[in-house]
């Protein structure tokens, strides 16, 4: 690039000074930053922007104390991250991009523990109350989906899929509560905070 600016007696006589060595050094500074880093850092821009509002729906209904703290400062990483981008610093915001991706994958993993407990605690309650209408064949299915949808969830954690774990939970929910409407009772309002995560709402 340097031979097609500068002619060549030119570079003849930048050469013997050492000019061009020094050149040849700072040309790569002044050169903006790689496409290649643009894009990705762009790409996981949008990813965990996405994902953080997903993960915000489990995390304030059903988080602890430690997966708060952790979501909180998730937001700070990803602040810095936007920070760095505005100024141009691609390669650094995307190593803040996937720090925020691993802060994430642990607060899936505690919040997966959380739902398992919680769901199989539902999945054993609504039985219970509903036992006049096991004999019902559409609650009866009910139950079996939520029981099978809880054993996908313990399977997930196993692999490793938390945020699938998460969601599996949510089906379990999704169908042991939705048994009440079959059986034409309300919904206990002890289950509101359930309902509103299941529909990809915060609770109240």
């Amino acid at each position: 690039m340097i031979d097609r600016i500068i002619s060549g007696g030119m570079v003849r006589r930048l050469l013997q000074s050492g000019a061009l060595a020094a050149a040849a050094v700072l040309l790569p500074l002044m050169l903006p930053a790689s496409a290649s880093d643009l894009s990705d850092a762009t790409s996981l821009r949008e990813k965990c922007e996405k994902e953080v509002k997903v993960v915000e729906i489990a995390v304030k209904n059903f988080g602890s104390a430690a997966v708060l703290t952790d979501f909180q400062k998730g937001n700070e990483i990803l602040r810095g991250a936007k920070i760095m981008m505005a100024q141009s610093k691609f390669a650094e915001a995307k190593r803040q991009y996937n720090d925020y991706l691993t802060l994430q994958n642990g607060m899936y993993k505690n919040l997966s523990a959380i739902y398992i407990e919680r769901t199989d605690a539902i999945n054993k309650e609504v039985p219970a109350d509903l036992v006049d209408f096991i004999d019902n064949e559409k609650v009866c299915a009910y139950f079996k989906l939520a029981n099978q949808n809880l054993v996908d969830a313990r399977t997930s954690i196993t692999r490793q899929y938390y945020k699938h774990a998460v969601d599996l939970c949510r089906d379990a929910k999704r169908y042991a509560l939705g048994s009440y409407k079959l059986a034409g009772k309300a919904l206990p309002s002890k289950y509101g905070k359930d309902m509103a995560d299941i529909n990809g709402k915060i609770s109240d």
